[in-house]
């Protein structure tokens, strides 16, 4: 990655960062949109390794800043994220028709069902009894805010942002 796409990465991680602490007290209605469209953006700006740095720092910050409070959900989102990230790139390279939309609703999609099962299947391997909350939490709001936050940004990006790397 060069100098220029370092500095725009670390600029959309701050972005992310800003909305996940300065946005905490609406936590994940208005948090996971912001965050999800800040990761398809850094896609659609920079590449895939933007996304995937943004995707797993997030998570290991907001359980420093105490905005996640188990250790074991970590690994679990920072694999979200990732996925969310590459299944978009990835179905966005195929250049079909409607390929931004398609490429968010299979993203979310797959983002939604890797937490939903972790949250069910892994990570009860760590904490006996998973809090409903928790379970609740990584199962259909994940895809809410996954397609929410990549519709944001496929609306935002022509209108502001310069594509600096061809997808």
């Amino acid at each position: 990655m060069n100098t220029k796409n370092l500095v725009r990465t670390s600029l959309l991680l701050a972005l992310a960062l800003v909305f996940q602490i300065g946005f905490r007290e609406f936590a994940q209605p208005l948090v996971g949109p912001l965050v999800n469209m800040t990761l398809i953006l850094s896609v659609l700006m920079i590449g895939p390794t933007s996304g995937v740095i943004i995707g797993s720092l997030t998570p290991i910050i907001a359980f420093i800043m105490g905005i996640i409070g188990l250790a074991p959900l970590i690994p679990i989102i920072v694999i979200g994220n990732i996925l969310f990230v590459l299944s978009f790139y990835i179905i966005n390279k195929m250049n079909i028709k409607f390929t931004n939309w398609i490429s968010v609703i299979i993203a979310a999609l797959i983002k939604f069902s890797t937490l939903a099962l972790a949250v069910r299947m892994i990570l009860p391997l760590f904490i006996p009894k998973v809090p409903p909350a928790i379970i609740a939490t990584f199962t259909f709001p994940q895809l809410y805010t996954a397609i929410i936050g990549g519709i944001l940004a496929i609306i935002i990006y022509p209108r502001g942002f310069k594509k600096t790397q061809k997808i």
